[in-house]
């Protein structure tokens, strides 16, 4: 069965970040697909610098705030919800977000299954270091 939703790739222009999708993609919807693509455009750059100053200000801490990391999986999840909604699903997602704000892939994996283990940043105190977190042995917070 074929995936429903529009793949789309964000490629770089020089310094300018640019949603694209295949051209039989865009034939095969009939529909106004560039009015999409722009906002997804315009929603991936903002989602880019807010993620960016977000790492940036948790690197120079004197240790990484595990409310800092959960609010970059949480940008990044509602991010992917919003394509979703649009009806795209963005290609290597992981990979192309983490090479945008410059961390791996592995990283990026690592943060996302952070946020979606926890699902409130309540549940996530900036006292216990993140590594006590990334190993598990910070019991899930039950409401």
């Amino acid at each position: 069965m074929r995936n429903p939703k529009l793949p789309v790739r964000i490629v770089r222009q020089g310094d300018i970040l640019r949603a694209t999708s295949s051209i039989d993609s865009l034939y095969e919807s009939g529909q106004n697909i560039r009015h999409k693509l722009d906002y997804i455009e315009c929603d991936y750059r903002a989602l880019v610098k807010i993620l960016r100053e977000l790492y940036s200000t948790a690197k120079s801490a004197q240790r990484f705030d595990p409310r800092i990391v959960w609010l970059i999986g949480d940008y990044v999840i509602s991010f992917f919800s919003r394509l979703d909604a649009l009806g795209f699903y963005l290609v290597n997602q992981n990979e192309t977000i983490a090479h945008d704000i410059s961390i791996s892939k592995s990283s990026m994996q690592r943060i996302l299954s952070f946020r979606k283990r926890f699902s409130s940043i309540s549940f996530v105190d900036p006292s216990i270091p993140l590594s006590r977190y990334r190993d598990k042995k910070v019991p899930l917070k039950r409401t």
